[in-house]
């Protein structure tokens, strides 16, 4: 990468060529665990300078954000942060979603080709459903609204970015 790249430019080095690379490089289903954690903290990311709390970590940013991202996504609030809990909470700091209990209930997980970007949820019994994802197009949905959003882009990536020489 030239070492005055632009933030558009740095973004697409940075995360979306190397995602690509996950996807077609490697032998099919391998890296999306990879793609799947870069993709979730690029999510909060977004809707944290969306929302003005990218530099804010306290309970009613938090709910701010989650808010902002439900919305976005077409999912109720209660389903975005059982999302968050079992998808993003869990993978970024133990590698790997996990299943989880969340108000009462049990949150499972499962990644799949034929899933959607959106996670979806589908009732197992009473007291379990399972979060279903398709990990590439939620990284390429992430992505985009990266790449139509040039200001968000701008906003908090350009001081991130450092000077590659």
């Amino acid at each position: 990468m030239k070492p005055n790249a632009t933030v558009e430019e740095k973004f697409d080095g940075w995360y979306v060529k190397p995602i690509k690379l996950l996807k077609d490089g490697l032998p099919e289903g391998d890296g999306g665990v990879l793609a799947l954690s870069a993709a979730l903290f690029l999510c909060e990311r977004y809707y944290r300078v969306l929302t003005n709390t990218h530099n804010k970590f306290d309970p009613k940013s938090n709910k701010k954000f989650k808010n902002e991202a439900a919305k976005d996504l077409g999912l109720k609030e209660k389903d975005f942060e059982a999302f968050w809990r079992v998808y993003r909470n869990v993978t970024q700091h133990q590698g790997i979603p996990i299943d989880t209990e969340y108000d009462g209930k049990k949150y499972k997980w499962q990644t799949r080709e034929d899933f959607e970007a959106i996670p979806s949820f589908h009732t197992i019994d009473k007291d379990t459903c399972e979060i279903r994802l398709n990990p590439w197009k939620f990284a390429e949905l992430i992505i985009d609204k990266y790449n139509k959003d040039k200001a968000t882009l701008t906003k908090f990536f350009d001081h991130a970015f450092a000077a590659v020489a």
